[in-house]
């Protein structure tokens, strides 16, 4: 596919989201790479092979589990896509790709909106049961490690506004990955801090990102309690030992960093970088061999996918799924779409969860998934 490119230059990336309020569209700022993408008007449902060479820039949208009931999830995710009107910011440049006729691109002032909402659900006691379940199944034997999340909702008088919001967790989040994808007028955003992989050449990098504690407040921690923190560890471990074994089924070679402390505006994680180097899969395949990793859905992964099918009172969508770009022959990042928010008019679904095992008490992990929420609600 030919694209036209043209210098353009914005103040900021959502000016170009805001000249397409009627198409399909997606917004991408991916800070390992430097680039940020914004996407407008399907131009392509593209298949993993030798097609997605034709096209520039590739999004590829996962979900959670393969198939989800909830109406709000209708038609949302589990393919790649590319668009017809692209705004690039990479390598220094800005520019404007497009295929067939351009689009004269206005201008526009951002809305920084002072969002007046309040909580319209109470999953406490669906959580208490999903907790119950998971501790009795840690008990009996057949899981080290469920992670558990929770759905809350949020409504406003007036429809909440999806670039202010956006604009918010670009400037408050800088040491995570940007994005949001609108559909039939429904929008799936976030900020997320976890990559599932990355996919430079025949370089693949995966983090194993589990291990929580709060940064801020009368229960803060220092990262030093963290990295020392034998329940922390154990939870980490567990994620970090399985995406060794994923890629070993691939490829011998492989490296395991240092396990560090990852610093968010609100809360320290457990990281540890994982390389390996291999030219037989594309950044999908690898991203669906990985996902999900015990960082989204648990230990043995089978096991704990099943449990959270039968006691999880949501459906997870795109929440924690695969989300990201790809570029050129495939290289690119998929994060994991955590620290996200499902906006439909004036409603908002807000999604969190925390990895749970064994000595996991239910309502400190509640509180974490609080914690974690305030992504969202910040950027309110």
């Amino acid at each position: 596919m030919n694209y036209t490119k043209q210098d353009l230059q914005l103040d900021n990336p959502i000016e170009f989201w805001l000249n397409f309020p009627n198409e399909e569209r997606v917004f991408w700022v991916d800070r390992q790479s430097d680039r940020i993408v914004v996407g407008a008007k399907r131009l392509a449902t593209v298949q993993d092979d030798e097609g997605r060479k034709q096209y520039a820039y590739v999004f590829y949208g996962g979900t959670f589990f393969d198939h989800s009931k909830d109406p709000k999830w209708a038609n949302m995710g589990h393919e790649m896509i590319a668009f017809t009107h692209y705004y690039i910011v990479e390598n220094g440049q800005s520019f404007y790709l497009y295929a067939g006729e351009p689009q004269a691109i206005q201008r526009f002032n951002v809305p920084r909106v002072e969002h007046v909402y309040r909580e319209t659900s109470d999953d406490k006691a669906d959580w208490n049961q999903l907790m119950r379940a998971i501790d009795a199944s840690i008990k009996n034997g057949t899981v080290t490690k469920v992670v558990s999340s929770r759905e809350v909702e949020y409504t406003s008088d007036s429809d909440f506004n999806v670039p202010s919001i956006l604009d918010n967790l670009v400037e408050h989040n800088p040491n995570c990955f940007i994005f949001a994808y609108e559909k039939e007028g429904r929008t799936f955003l976030g900020a997320s801090p976890e990559i599932l992989v990355r996919h430079r050449g025949n370089q693949i990098l995966s983090y194993a990102l589990a291990g929580t504690a709060p940064k801020l407040g009368p229960t803060a921690w220092t990262k030093e309690q963290l990295l020392k923190d034998k329940k922390n560890r154990f939870e980490h471990n567990i994620v970090r030992d399985r995406i060794v074994e994923i890629m070993k089924t691939v490829t011998p070679h492989i490296e395991i960093g240092e396990t560090e402390i990852m610093e968010l505006s609100r809360l320290y994680h457990l990281r540890t970088i994982i390389t390996a180097t291999d030219s037989t899969k594309s950044l999908v395949e690898w991203g669906q061999l990985l996902h999900p990793t015990p960082a989204l859905g648990g230990e043995p992964r089978t096991t704990a996918l099943a449990l959270l099918q039968q006691y999880e009172a949501h459906e997870r969508g795109m929440y924690a799924a695969p989300f990201g770009f790809m570029k050129d022959m495939g290289d690119g990042i998929l994060v994991v779409a955590i620290r996200s928010a499902l906006v439909i008019s004036n409603t908002l679904y807000a999604y969190a969860g925390c990895g749970v095992v064994d000595g996991s008490d239910s309502d400190a992990e509640y509180e974490e998934t609080n914690q974690k929420m305030r992504t969202i609600l910040d950027a309110l």
